[in-house]
C-alpha cells in the first residue's frame, strides 16, 4: 500500500472510530435498575427504566395513597412507550408495594411530599440533570401539585392525570353522582344504601368507600367500570412480577385508615396560583371519581402555562382505557 493510500485508510479509520463514539453518546445504554432511597426513617423503592440513559428523566407518582399495584399498572400500560423517550422512574410510595413497611407515625402528607423531594434530588444527581419531568395520577397528581408548591424549581413540566385540587369536592360530587346513577339504573338497593350512608363528610375510610364501591358496581354492570380494560396477565408479563403480594394490600389498608382524616382536608384550589411551571391536566370523560367539572376552578387558578385534554372513552384509569392516546399527549406536551 502506497503512502497516499495508507494516509487515506488511517483517516477513514479515525472517522469510523469517532463516528462510533458519537453514535454511542447519542444513543446511550439501556437502563433497568431497582433502587432504594433512604427517606424519613425508611427506604423507598424505585424502578428506573429507559432505552437510552441520556434521555430526559421522568418521575411517575401513582395513586392512592397506598394503591397496592398502582406503579405496576402504569409501568405495564404507559411505560413501554414512555421508556423510548425518557428515563422513567416508577416510585413505589411510602409503605406501598415493594417499598418496605414504614412507621405509622410517618404516614402523613408532609412526609409524602418530603419523600418526593428526596427522590427528585436523587434522580437529578444520579442522571446529572438540572430538572426533571413529573407525572402523577389521582392522588399522585395531587401530591405533584403539593410538591410543586414547595419545590417547582426542580421540575421542567408537570402532567396531572385525574389529580384533584380538593378532596372535599371529590366527596361531595361523588356522592351526588352515584346517587343519580343509582336512580337512573332504577337500582332501589343502591338508592337505599346511599340514603343510609348520607352525604359527606365521613369519619372513617370504610364509610368513605361505600359510595365508591356502589358506583364501581353500577358501572361494572354497564361495562363502564374502572377496570374494564385491565389485563393482569399483561401487567405481570411486562413488570416481571409473578403475583400481587397480599402484604401489599394490608399495607394499603394501614395507609388508608391512618391518613383518612388528613386526606379529607386537602384543598389547594387557590394556592396553585403560586405555581408557574407548564402543566397539562388529563381527565377521563367517564370518570365519576374525579370528573373535569370539579377540576375547573383549580385549573383556572393555576398560574403557569396550562392546557387540558379529556379522554372521551376513559374512566379514572385513563392510561389503561386509552393508553396510546394518553402517552401521545404526554410525550407531545413534554417535548414542546
Amino acid at each position: 500500500m502506497n503512502k497516499k493510500n495508507r494516509t487515506l485508510s488511517m483517516a477513514l479509520s479515525i472517522v469510523i472510530i469517532f463516528s462510533n463514539i458519537l453514535i454511542a453518546m447519542e444513543i446511550g445504554e439501556v437502563i433497568d435498575k431497582e433502587l432504594w432511597v433512604k427517606s424519613g426513617g425508611t427506604e423507598l423503592y424505585i424502578r428506573v427504566r429507559g432505552q437510552d440513559i441520556n434521555k430526559p428523566v421522568l418521575l411517575y407518582l401513582h395513586g392512592g395513597p397506598g394503591e397496592a399495584s398502582g406503579p405496576l399498572l402504569f409501568q405495564a400500560y404507559a411505560g413501554p412507550e414512555l421508556e423510548k423517550h425518557f428515563v422513567v422512574g416508577y416510585l413505589h410510595q411510602r409503605n406501598t408495594c415493594m417499598s418496605p413497611e414504614a412507621p405509622v407515625r410517618t404516614l402523613t402528607i408532609k412526609q409524602y411530599v418530603e419523600d418526593v423531594d428526596n427522590i427528585v434530588k436523587f434522580l437529578k444527581e444520579k442522571f446529572q440533570k438540572d430538572k426533571i419531568f413529573l407525572l402523577g395520577h389521582s392522588f399522585g397528581g395531587s401530591l405533584g401539585y403539593l410538591y410543586l408548591l414547595e419545590h417547582e424549581d426542580n421540575i421542567k413540566k408537570f402532567v396531572s392525570a385525574g389529580g384533584a385540587f380538593s378532596t372535599t369536592s371529590i366527596e361531595k360530587n361523588g356522592y351526588l353522582t352515584v346517587m343519580e346513577l343509582s336512580k337512573k339504573a332504577d337500582n332501589q338497593e343502591a338508592v337505599k344504601r346511599m340514603k343510609t350512608l348520607g352525604p359527606p363528610p365521613y369519619k372513617t375510610f370504610q364509610e368513605g368507600m361505600v359510595w365508591r364501591m356502589i358506583g364501581m358496581n353500577l358501572l361494572e354492570e354497564m361495562n363502564e367500570g374502572i377496570t374494564k380494560n385491565l389485563q393482569m396477565s399483561k401487567v405481570m408479563s411486562i413488570t416481571e412480577v409473578e403475583s400481587i403480594d397480599p402484604e401489599w394490600q394490608k399495607k394499603s389498608m394501614v395507609i388508608a385508615n391512618t391518613m383518612w382524616s388528613e386526606l379529607g382536608t386537602i384543598d389547594f384550589e387557590d394556592n396553585v396560583q403560586n405555581i408557574g411551571i407548564p402543566m397539562l391536566l388529563i381527565a377521563g370523560a367517564k370518570d365519576i371519581m374525579v370528573p373535569f367539572r370539579i377540576l375547573e376552578k383549580g385549573y383556572e387558578n393555576y398560574r403557569g402555562e396550562k392546557e387540558y385534554f379529556i379522554l372521551e372513552k376513559s374512566n379514572h384509569m385513563m392510561f389503561i382505557d386509552e393508553p396510546e392516546l394518553f402517552v401521545l399527549k404526554v410525550i407531545e406536551f413534554f417535548q414542546k
